[in-house]
């Protein structure tokens, strides 16, 4: 028996209106977690977005109850009756509330019933109420992978338009077929949903909308986006399909979209499904992972020439054969005027241009880079990389962030596919009872991986960001503390970035990339990083032009990791005594890395757990008199090392320190 870690997601049927002040329960839905056994839930965090329908002057929020139940327990509520101002615009809303200790406390078997009610107040404007309110659910659990029916969650990138929307069904995408697409046995769906996010980019225009989404004969329209005010907000829309009726589990479905009006540029698109599968007959597995990453600002430009860049790694250990999916970049930022001439592309795609309209920011603005052909990965170290430019000379674009979700399938590990890459997350800090603050200190329970053996591939955290008020913040900053005797500064940043936006109240998101921070794997030997399972104090701060709160944050921990591992072994030989350090090394990528640090007394076999096979390493062992270096290759094969030893001019680093 092994204890892992996963993340899954559920979600609530999407609540067509909500009365103003009036509490309201969502349609019941059956969370599903079959594995038998313990379940330590670590994290359950929701998210609720939803959108008002305000007329005139804006409407403020005064309570904010936020309700959930498993099965007959009583409600754990998250209410909050402090003031979220208006800034005379049109708004959409997004809340964070924490429920793991409910789950905690109530969970019960394989699969209970969960409720979710709602409660808003607005307290000013005209023609009060909102529209639109979805809840999701992130669940983060320990189990015990050794039984026979699991539960995963795949994100799926799905195509959206570089423009506005058509005003007339236009297919946009292919769904896949999930019977195929999805290669476990014998598959039960619990949830699949599609989210579309994004801006309203009216570009002052005041006429309502309504969006329509359909997979294959599944349709939705959502309710009435609101145009009073001309407020280019940013909104999210979560249809679940499953719920709708979706019976095209074996089939291609075309995925459409379309508006009432040719609004809502380059949208992000991706569907979530959640599926239970059996894992000892299951030889291939779908591996779906969720990146965080950050670009410095601004926007390159103001030719293609001139772009501003960023990557990360993806290091992938499952056995073959590796097959690249698909592949897309979700990235935010923010803008105080429509940008000219945007041009964004990943891996070795050409660029692609973005109609950018949005002028009247409300929230974030954002785009996704979707080419599965752009990216190939293979077993070992692959790059993703994203790069963005414009030819706006006035506009430029800050606070550059997103995440990738990429999927791959992969054969299954002997370890079994929870030791497979996956991203797990873990909520920080959630909306609470108290006023908006003007910052947030938060002592937040460190993750805990249970496998003794782990490889972190990514590490990150997630900032949701409600302001209260006319007021923006000035840029955003997450920082993580550095404990007594860790050495270094008191705190460690983990985003910084400036912001430039109307000050009109919506939703902002802010994407960090930590790996560089922690330790990427137990007795890393890079000296400085911080261990990844210690309790340490987060903050996030969102600074104002002048002094003052600048409202509500949540802050998750998107973490993936994966804890398939090999062997560097071998006997020290010859006139090895005393202590012996040894040390192991990789020199594949002219990095120079020291990895691993262990010792013994005098000669015989030695042992290190390492995360990879594909890129060589080497190991070196030093006594008070003697120093040797073992042959270069990739873990798994014998690592003899013995005296008289030297330096050979391909490992003289090692040497000179």
């Amino acid at each position: 028996m092994a204890t892992r870690l996963k993340t899954v997601n559920y979600a609530f049927v999407t609540l067509a209106s909500l009365v103003n002040n009036t509490l309201t329960t969502l349609t019941q839905r059956t969370i599903y977690l079959p594995e038998t056994g313990t379940k330590t839930f670590r994290s359950v965090v929701a998210h609720v977005t939803f959108d008002d329908i305000i007329t005139a002057t804006g409407g403020s929020l005064t309570t904010k109850t936020l309700n959930l139940r498993l099965g007959a327990a009583g409600y754990t509520s998250v209410a909050n009756a402090n003031t979220l101002t208006n800034s005379g615009e049109n708004a959409s809303f997004h809340l964070v509330a924490d429920y793991t200790s409910h789950f905690t406390t109530n969970w019960t078997g394989a699969s209970m019933t969960c409720d979710f009610q709602l409660q808003i107040n607005q307290s000013t404007g005209t023609t009060t109420g909102m529209v639109n309110v979805c809840v999701t659910l992130e669940i983060t659990y320990e189990y015990d992978d050794t039984v026979t029916t699991q539960v995963k969650t795949v994100m799926i990138p799905l195509n959206a338009p570089t423009g506005a929307l058509a005003t007339t069904a236009a297919t946009v995408d292919t769904f896949p077929a999930l019977d195929t697409y999805l290669p476990e046995a014998s598959k039960t769906y619990r949830d699949i949903y599609v989210v579309i996010q994004g801006n309203e980019a009216r570009n002052t225009a005041t006429t309502d909308h309504t969006i329509t989404l359909s997979v294959g004969a599944t349709t939705v329209t959502t309710g009435n986006y609101e145009g009073a005010l001309a407020s280019d907000r940013w909104f999210r829309y979560v249809f679940d399909i499953l719920a709708a009726g979706f019976a095209g589990t074996g089939a291609t479905a075309n995925f459409q979209l379309s508006a009432t009006i040719a609004r809502c540029n380059h949208l992000q698109a991706y569907a979530v499904v959640t599926y239970e599968y059996d894992e000892p007959s299951s030889t291939s597995i779908m591996n779906s992972v969720m990146l965080p990453m950050e670009t410095d600002s601004p926007m390159g430009g103001t030719t293609s020439a001139d772009f501003q860049s960023a990557s990360r790694e993806l290091w992938v250990q499952e056995p073959a054969t590796i097959t690249t999916n698909k592949v897309a970049f979700f990235v935010h930022w923010q803008q105080a005027a429509a940008i000219a001439g945007l041009n964004m592309r990943i891996g070795t795609g050409s660029f692609v241009a973005y109609t950018d309209t949005a002028s009247v920011l409300c929230g974030s603005n954002g785009a996704m880079i979707r080419n599965d052909a752009a990216v190939t990965l293979a077993r070992g170290r692959n790059k993703l990389n994203f790069n963005v430019y414009r030819t706006d000379t006035a506009d430029f674009g800050f606070n550059v962030s997103g995440f990738w979700l990429v999927n791959y399938t992969s054969g299954k590990a002997s370890a079994g596919s929870g030791a497979h890459n996956h991203t797990v997350l873990w909520g920080l800090l959630a909306n609470g009872t108290a006023a908006a603050a003007a910052s947030y200190t938060v002592a937040a329970t460190a993750p805990n991986i249970p496998e003794a053996d782990y490889f972190i591939a990514g590490l990150g955290t997630r900032l949701v960001v409600q302001p209260t008020g006319a007021t923006m913040p000035v840029g955003f900053i997450v920082n993580v503390e550095r404990l007594s005797g860790e050495g270094g500064h008191a705190w460690e940043r983990g985003y910084l970035d400036i912001a430039q936006t109307d000050a009109e109240l919506g939703a902002f998101f802010a994407y960090s990339q930590m790996r560089d921070t922690f330790n990427r794997w137990p007795n890393d030997a890079e000296t400085g990083r911080l261990p990844i399972e210690t309790n340490r104090r987060w903050q996030v701060f969102a600074p104002l032009a002048a002094s003052g709160a600048f409202g509500w944050a949540g802050l998750s921990l998107m973490l993936t990791y994966h804890s398939i591992t090999y062997t560097v072994a071998g006997t020290l030989s010859g006139s090895f005594s005393g202590t012996v350090d040894l040390k192991l090394w990789r020199y594949a990528n002219n990095d120079g890395q020291a990895l691993q640090l262990s010792s013994r007394s005098g000669n015989g076999a030695y042992s290190f757990t390492w995360y990879d096979n594909t890129e060589p390493v080497f190991v070196t062992a030093k006594d008070a008199t003697n120093i040797a270096v073992s042959t270069e290759q990739v873990a798994g094969n014998t690592f003899n090392i013995a005296t008289p030893g030297g330096s050979s001019s391909e490992h003289s680093f090692v040497f000179q320190s």
